[in-house]
């Protein structure tokens, strides 16, 4: 009876859980996305779209990951799914872990639910990509830092180096954390487990350059338009997808609750040390000029100290519970009118729709003598069985490489595409089709014979 008490505790989290599968449900039958073509072809798919382990770089813990499962279960779609939603609900786990453990089991309650229905997760929720595993283990890396477990923390900081430049940043800024905190048991014994993290990385990035003649995660690594690019981030981080109300919820909180001295002298020591990891993640992913979808980090610990902060507000319980659930309300509403198709939104399904439809039409009247032009990105989706668009590759097909506006060209018979400019192109075609969901378009082109 205590436990079925206790279960209106989690109405906003199992109404959260409720939303997450009634926005992603169909995501378990579709190909996979731009984003996560991008990053299977870098890390596990060879120039010929066979399953190859050191394709493209030194593989990290996703490629290795999804290489075992691609291995085990081939083009199977629904089980590559079904493997990448474990990983987005243990990382709920480790927000409501971690929410609980420093701030209470309302604050791990409000935080995991408050990221549930965020759309940057909600786009990431069920995806091949790398960020909710790195999200993983860098939450997992700061928990373990804030408790002085910092063996632990040394292996989520091993398994983290070589998924994104985050993972290093992160070292060090633990490092330097440790190194100015006083009254440290052991503490010459345990600086050995920020030591070894940096090795790995040293080793790591020294084996990716003798291999493959570049540097792994620090290869992008630019401060070309610094100031612009961070301002973009943190927008992105604490305004966009309506994280604003967030950001407020945080503000009004932290200083009610500051007046109603509701805030303990350990919690104010924990919200600095998530409020500073918090920026740098923004701040070090400015410098590698990477998509919206790897500040998914920070938005978590977002969600984590605005939890908290609301949590510690000195009113009943169920007027905290009635205002989450309507912020639940209000997120659902945005992320289902989103009609932003990149990879940071949950509508960036609504483009991998159109191009299947545009690629069953293919299938249905293009002849093995026609010759299809398009973009590199289209020419994997036509050549690759793994990513779920085929089942047969195209054979006569080429690339487009001048910036051009077609999707698809069909060129007929004539199989010298190579020697064809795009540019030549520009009034010798003809529309065939056009496959469109919102914001989201596919085009198929015909050349003038």
């Amino acid at each position: 009876m205590q436990k079925l008490k206790n279960l209106e505790f989690y109405i906003p989290l199992i109404i959260g859980v409720y939303l997450l599968f009634a926005f992603r449900f169909n995501i378990y039958v579709m190909p996979l996305s731009y984003s996560e073509t991008e990053f299977l072809s870098q890390m596990i798919f060879s120039n010929n779209s066979q399953l190859e382990l050191f394709a493209n770089n030194v593989p990290n813990v996703p490629a290795l990951v999804y290489y075992l499962i691609f291995s085990i279960f081939g083009e199977n779609i629904t089980t590559i799914r079904i493997t990448a939603t474990l990983f987005a609900f243990l990382g709920l786990f480790v927000v409501l872990k971690f929410g609980n453990f420093f701030f209470g089991k309302q604050a791990g309650i409000f935080a995991a639910t408050m990221l549930i229905i965020q759309n940057i997760f909600l786009a990431q929720f069920a995806t091949v990509q790398p960020e909710i595993i790195n999200t993983i283990l860098l939450l997992a890396a700061l928990y373990c830092f804030l408790r002085e477990k910092y063996r632990t923390m040394c292996i989520w900081l091993v398994l983290a180096v070589n998924i994104n430049i985050s993972g290093i940043l992160a070292i060090f800024f633990l490092l330097v954390a440790f190194l100015i905190k006083r009254n440290v048991e052991n503490k010459s014994q345990s600086l050995i487990f920020f030591l070894i993290p940096i090795a790995v990385t040293a080793t790591v990035e020294a084996i990716n350059m003798v291999m493959f003649g570049e540097l792994s995660v620090l290869k992008n690594f630019s401060i070309t338009n610094y100031a612009e690019d961070i301002t973009d981030r943190l927008i992105f981080t604490f305004v966009s997808q309506q994280r604003l109300t967030l950001t407020l919820i945080f503000i009004i909180s932290i200083i009610t609750a500051a007046i109603q001295r509701q805030i303990e002298g350990f919690e104010v020591k924990n919200y600095i040390y998530i409020g500073l990891f918090m920026l740098l993640i923004v701040a070090t992913e400015t410098t590698s000029h990477s998509d919206y979808c790897t500040l998914l980090v920070s938005v978590a610990l977002l969600a984590v100290i605005t939890g908290a902060s609301f949590s510690s507000i000195n009113i009943f319980y169920t007027y905290k519970y009635i205002i989450i659930s309507a912020l639940i309300v209000l997120f659902a509403v945005f992320a289902a009118r989103s009609k932003n198709t990149s990879c940071e939104y949950i509508s960036h399904t609504n483009q991998t729709e159109t191009d299947i439809k545009a690629i069953n039409y293919l299938n249905e009247t293009v002849s093995s003598t026609d010759s299809i032009m398009c973009s590199k990105t289209f020419y994997k989706l036509l050549t690759n069985k793994y990513l779920g668009y085929i089942t047969k590759p195209f054979t006569n097909i080429d690339t487009i490489y001048s910036p051009t506006k077609y999707s698809f060209l069909i060129k007929g018979t004539d199989a010298n595409c190579k020697n064809l400019n795009a540019t030549l192109l520009e009034g010798n075609s003809t529309l065939e089709k056009t496959f469109t969901k919102k914001d989201a378009e596919t085009d198929i082109y015909s050349v003038k014979q």
